[in-house]
């Protein structure tokens, strides 16, 4: 394995750590996945950790160079990078990565994420799904698109002739997630079992009101029976996720992510009258780093 292992990219976030083995085409050898993320770090050892989990590829791994991004590049990770404001191009990312060398000799380069500033002056930013967008670019074969990137902070973002113009943030997972445990929404329910008629009728109930108001009907439907107390976070969910695809602008997707996730927003998309498509989270990240990779050659 180690004659084909050409370099090496690095996932890292907040919470999971994840490494990919590429070979010269950029195909992927082989991966690591662990629950390693940043605050699993203490007192800033990033590169003996690194070098730790790196071991698990045997042979002269340590003159390989190393492509990070995501949160590893934030105030709270290992450098610091400056966010790049939109609109960006490809090029504009690869010419902002942060380059340096790792103690045991090999070359490292850190992405910057990406920031921007709404209509109303409001600003946003992220780290880590810019890769992904420019790897869904070239999957696609597209200059110009809308995507959906599910999770924890979903984002959405739009690009137009090969730039990321712009992006919104919703708290959809992370709401999920506190409403479902932290309060009176989700007390005292029973293993709950995924419906998804449960689903798709939140699906339907969202944007009918203010979102802090509509929420509360996840709790009146239980009270009258409206919906059997095994499907409340189905709806719970629905209601929320319905929520955040009323924003699109677009009546076409890409949703990128994971495929267990992104099949939900589908099934959301589709009952809201939107075309989407699915392309995975790993494809798009392996595919846009490949493309910063060639560029940032071109330029030397």
């Amino acid at each position: 394995m180690s004659s084909t292992i050409e370099w090496l990219i690095v996932d890292w976030g907040t919470s999971n750590f994840r490494a990919f083995a590429m070979d010269s085409d950029g195909a992927l050898i082989d991966k690591i996945e662990r629950n390693m993320g940043l605050l699993q770090v203490e007192q800033g050892q990033f590169a003996q950790r690194l070098e730790q989990e790196l071991r698990a590829w045997l042979g002269e791994y340590q003159q390989l160079p190393v492509f990070m991004a995501g949160m590893v590049g934030s105030a709270q990770g290992w450098v610091d990078v400056p966010y790049v404001e939109t609109p960006v191009s490809i090029g504009q990312l690869a010419e902002q990565c942060h380059r340096f060398t790792l103690p045991w000799g090999a070359q490292a380069v850190i992405i910057p994420g990406v920031s921007t500033v709404d209509e109303h002056g409001i600003p946003d930013v992220m780290r880590g799904e810019e890769v992904q967008l420019f790897g869904l670019l070239a999957l696609s074969g597209q200059s110009s698109l809308h995507a959906a990137f599910p999770g924890t902070h979903s984002k959405h973002i739009h690009a137009k002739d090969g730039q990321l113009l712009g992006f919104n943030t919703f708290m959809t997972g992370e709401l999920f997630s506190v409403l479902s445990k932290h309060t009176i929404l989700g007390r005292g329910l029973p293993e709950q079992q995924s419906a998804e008629p449960a689903f798709l009728r939140g699906v339907n109930e969202s944007g009918s009101a203010v979102l802090s108001s509509r929420l509360f009907s996840t709790r009146t439907h239980r009270l009258f029976g409206n919906l059997p107390e095994e499907q409340v976070m189905d709806y719970l969910s629905g209601l929320i996720i319905g929520e955040e695809l009323r924003q699109f602008d677009s009546k076409a997707l890409q949703l990128v992510g994971g495929q267990g996730l992104c099949k939900r927003y589908a099934l959301a998309c589709r009952e809201l009258g939107l075309d989407s498509q699915f392309v995975s989270g790993d494809e798009a990240f392996l595919a846009g780093m490949l493309k910063i990779k060639e560029v940032m050659s071109d330029d030397k």
